[in-house]
């Protein structure tokens, strides 16, 4: 939302301007007889979105302060903010937000802090990629997202006014066909008001002026102080884990004297939200222009509104500079936003007027948002503290160049990473040791490839000659790499091939569906000499395919797998007959039965079990149930799982998308990030047992009582007395159970 909209009317059914607001009318509050409602219209404001404008004025857009800005207006009844949590989370901006909504979605106890006065009203960030509109989809807000702006599906580059590239994207398997246009300020209100719903209340104006991790403490071992701007008020708060989601200039990340390794360019972007007038021919679509002037994006926005990222010339920035510099800021990285700009929009406009030539362009509106940047490439160090009590995410820890629009992104993907791990862990259910560094060594890799990509693109952009920046890899050492910068040596033909190249590497890491594959307890990666049970590897994307699930419904296969904190087992079973059912009643039976591991490992709690089957609804019904004069062999699947029916013709179907032996069968545990955490034939119960034991806690299995004249034995008592006991026939055990109880 780039600017209020105006007043609207659904009085014929679909929405049409109007003249004026029905919710402002003083009659809606009333009834005939002058009663007034109980509900009362919240307090609203118009605000400009730009600190600068242009000759045509300042756009505005309306915000609701007691809804948005948290504690920094009349606090809520549900707000009582206890001394001790599960998690602080220092930084409402998106990474921030995200990771508040899954800990709530777990039942986890935390407090979010902010130091701004309310949540950012208008620029920042561009769009959502299709892999985390997956993830948001699962938190169950990804539709609020879409219905918002654009959709980016293609891209035309120029240099000097030359097509280089004019492309539709790779057609993504996923729901979503392409990056949706959003305002990042629209995006932080959909998640506060998910937080409103939760009884979580943004508390505004307040830092973490210090904090300490103490030893010995095993309950709550973070001890921090928050310091309230507007009272000067300090309040000493305790809590399990500390989250720094402060932003490129994170006090967090400082006090944990975490190097933010990498380096800051000399390259500076103004950047204007507006309505323009131009003859440029792909203003409404996505565009990366380059030129002998410097670099421009154009981006579409909502409501024909357009965003333009304008590389500022060397006097400019040179201007720049000198202003930044002339302030004192301690952070490593300095200050990314220039808020005195030292450039007005009017000498910005006249700079792209270079670079888009020979076409021309003006304004026709009010600016919706101005700003200037410095480009920053840095990731942290670690994103974790040693003792693994405090974690870094989103700006805190990574920042880059806008290409390849990673910014908002990467903090959907370190919050889906982090919260589930957090989560498991504060329930108990998972061992902290081993699960929570997996979320340094994904998602920090993650960030290195982030920098390489969108730092090679920005340099051919920009016709930059700086190095990639130089970071860690797993170890202490620099991370090696292949990425291949731009030959600028100004002829197409160099350009060509660099766009080419760059996009058949990176064409599905721009859309997130892609991302580097670490080694780890929950993502064993697959020797040479095993035969893979699928074809997609552990740690990539889980595809999502279309099912149906009843006689009269079709979705996706993600439609089964919402929620943020449990594994899906995913049991491919073909028709449910001929040798895979044999595979499958051994997973059914040693998988459900009373000692299985979904039993000891949490059942229902912690695992979402989907039965994948090329039968038809009527079909399925009769083959899951007990057959006549056989064994009811699978009685576990058919209580335990969801059935999905794979009815597509077999080079579409979800068994051809997971690369499924018809014959054998598979089961695939998902993690609840929706990545494939490892894959395993249906007999090899062993085996998935063995996957979950290297993190998950096992739950202590209810006795099973055993009675005779009012003696009880417990099963313990049983296995503790002989194993070979469980070898036995039944007339035997019951014989043994006799003689023992009559003892």
């Amino acid at each position: 939302m780039a600017c209020t909209v105006p007043p609207r009317t659904w009085e014929g059914g679909f929405v049409r301007p109007a003249e004026t607001n029905s919710w402002e009318d003083e009659s809606k509050y009333v009834t005939e007889n002058g009663e007034h409602a109980h509900y009362a219209l919240p307090l609203y404001r118009e605000l400009p979105t730009s600190t600068v404008g242009n000759e045509l004025g300042l756009a505005h857009l309306r915000t609701w302060p007691s809804i948005y800005d948290g504690t920094s207006q009349e606090r809520p009844e549900c707000f009582h903010p206890p001394s001790e949590v599960d998690v602080l989370i220092c930084g409402a901006g998106p990474f921030g937000l995200q990771l508040g909504m899954i800990l709530a979605r777990q039942g986890i106890s935390f407090r979010i802090i902010d130091k701004a006065k309310s949540p950012c009203l208008s620029g920042r960030a561009d769009a959502v990629h299709p892999r985390a509109l997956e993830l948001i989809h699962a938190w169950g807000l990804a539709h609020e997202a879409t219905d918002e702006g654009p959709l980016i599906n293609s891209t035309a580059v120029y240099s000097n006014g030359i097509k280089l590239f004019h492309s539709n994207h790779p057609t993504s398997d996923s729901r979503y066909k392409g990056a949706h246009v959003i305002t990042q300020g629209q995006l932080e209100r959909i998640y506060i008001r998910d937080l409103l719903r939760h009884q979580i209340v943004v508390e505004r104006e307040t830092i973490v002026h210090g904090f300490d991790v103490l030893d010995g403490d095993s309950t709550y071992p973070v001890k921090a102080t928050l310091k309230t701007a507007s009272s000067g008020a300090a309040e000493a708060v305790r809590a399990k884990y500390l989250i720094g989601a402060d932003g490129a200039a994170s006090s967090i990340r400082e006090q944990m004297k975490v190097n933010f390794d990498g380096l800051a360019t000399d390259i500076y972007w103004a950047i204007i939200d507006c309505r323009f007038k131009t003859d440029y021919p792909h203003i409404f679509g996505m565009s990366m222009l380059t030129s002998t002037h410097g670099g421009s994006i154009i981006i579409p926005r909502e409501e024909g509104h357009t965003r333009i990222y304008i590389q500022v010339n060397e006097e400019t920035a040179r201007r720049l500079r000198q202003t930044r510099d002339a302030r004192k800021n301690a952070s490593a990285v300095g200050e990314t936003r220039i808020d005195d700009h030292g450039i007005t929009p009017d000498e910005a406009l006249e700079q792209l007027r270079k670079i888009i030539a020979p076409w021309t362009i003006e304004f026709a509106s009010p600016i919706s948002w101005f700003s200037v940047w410095k480009v920053n490439e840095r990731v942290a160090r670690h994103f974790s503290s040693a003792d693994l009590r405090v974690h870094l995410g989103g700006d805190a820890a990574h920042v880059h160049s806008v290409m390849g629009a990673f910014g908002f992104n990467s903090s959907v993907y370190d919050a889906a990473n982090l919260g589930w791990k957090l989560g498991l862990c504060l329930k108990k259910q998972a061992s902290g040791d081993v699960l929570l560094p997996t979320y340094d060594s994904e998602r920090r890799m993650a960030a290195n490839r982030v920098i390489r990509c969108s730092g090679a693109y920005l340099r051919f952009l920009c016709n930059s000659h700086l190095p990639l920046a130089a970071l860690r890899g797993l170890n202490k050492n620099l991370e090696s790499h292949d990425e291949a910068l731009p030959v600028l040596d100004g002829s197409i033909r160099a350009q060509g091939q660099f766009m080419g190249v760059f996009y058949r590497r990176h064409s599905n890491f721009l859309l997130g569906i892609e991302w580097p594959i670490i080694e780890s307890p929950i993502c064993p990666v697959d020797t040479p000499e095993q035969q893979r049970p699928i074809s997609v590897r552990n740690g990539a994307r889980a595809p999502n395919p279309r099912v149906c699930f009843d006689s009269e419904y079709t979705a996706y296969l993600y439609d089964t797998m919402a929620g943020v904190s449990k594994f899906h087992l995913l049991i491919f079973g073909s028709d449910l007959q001929g040798p895979v059912r044999e595979r499958l009643a051994i997973f059914s039976n040693k998988t459900f039965g009373p000692e299985g591991l979904f039993v000891r490992f949490g059942g229902k709690e912690l695992f979402n079990v989907i039965l994948v089957t090329k039968a038809l609804p009527y079909q399925a019904k009769t083959l899951l149930g007990p057959q006549h004069g056989k064994e009811d062999d699978l009685k576990g699947l058919r209580e335990h799982a969801t059935v999905v029916y794979d009815d597509r013709v077999p080079d579409d179907d979800a068994h051809y998308w997971y690369g499924v032996n018809h014959a054998r069968g598979v089961v695939v545990a998902v993690r609840p990030d929706l990545s494939v955490g490892v894959s395993i034939w249906p007999e090899d119960v062993d085996g998935l047992d063995g996957y979950f034991s290297q993190f998950l806690v096992k739950k202590k299995v209810p006795s099973v009582e055993w009675s005779k004249n009012g003696v009880e034995v417990t099963s313990d008592e049983v296995h503790g007395i002989s194993n070979m006991q469980m070898a036995r026939s039944k007339k035997s055990i019951r014989a043994w159970l006799s003689s023992l109880l009559t003892f």
